[in-house]
């Protein structure tokens, strides 16, 4: 990753491009925008709640939405209630940076904090996130107590040492709730009624992976649904309970 890199990448951005048809996107502050992308994908999972019989807060429930994010659960929870944003980055370029600094080292130390070493169920210490990463044991002391600004592409290797997505470390809370949401209604969700829609026709496992895949899915998951009610209707005929 280049180290004068965007951090965040530009998904976030062509999104807020097509989100509100109503609203000219320079015209519109940020966080309105945004606050508006996480309604829409919530509209989503709750459409997804109701065809898999669960609740919103089965799909979203704020400790694994903090965990994905490093947003506060008590805070994610209000957010997915609809809270206002308050924590979005300046226009300003010099500003912007420095906002994104000051969420690094928090975003750092959750990562370290929630995602432990699974032979010790501890945080990492400094000499087993050097020895996996190959920055320096001084340079990841450095980083983790304040005193060392890393490059991104430093970032990056600890995002993905401590398996975030790219750019966790620099997004603002409304960036990272709709990065998250985006995912569950893009690919976790279509995945996961394809699987129940297939087990209630009898199908006992599926394997997805790629985009293009889930993409077909949301197409097909009408149909399924409707073979899934004829399939129920034809075993409760008298005819197919005697078989």
């Amino acid at each position: 990753m280049n180290a004068d890199a965007d951090p965040r990448g530009g998904d976030i951005d062509r999104l807020l491009a097509g989100t509100h048809p109503d609203v000219r996107r320079e015209e519109a502050p940020r966080e309105y925008l945004l606050r508006f992308a996480i309604d829409r994908f919530l509209v989503d999972v709750d459409a997804y709640a109701g065809r898999l019989g669960k609740t919103r807060g089965d799909l979203l429930p704020p400790e694994h939405v903090s965990y994905m994010t490093g947003i506060a659960a008590e805070r994610a929870q209000a957010l997915l209630d609809g809270a206002p944003l308050t924590e979005e980055e300046p226009a300003e370029v010099k500003e912007r940076e420095g906002f994104r600094l000051a969420l690094l080292l928090p975003r750092l130390s959750f990562l370290r904090a929630t995602r432990l070493n699974p032979a010790t169920q501890k945080p990492y210490k400094d000499a087993d996130i050097a020895a996996r990463t190959g920055i320096t044991r001084q340079t990841v002391w450095n980083i983790f107590n304040g005193e060392r600004k890393p490059r991104h592409d430093m970032v990056g290797t600890l995002e993905n040492f401590f398996h975030a997505p790219l750019g966790f470390c620099f997004r603002s809370e409304g960036e990272a709730l709709v990065e998250h949401l985006k995912r569950m209604v893009n690919e976790d969700l279509p995945k996961l009624a394809t699987k129940v829609a297939l087990k209630r026709l009898g199908a006992d496992s599926l394997a997805l992976r790629s985009t293009g895949e889930v993409d077909v899915l949301r197409d097909i998951l009408p149909a399924l649904d409707t073979l899934a009610l004829q399939e129920r209707a034809r075993r409760a005929t008298p005819e197919s309970r005697g078989e």
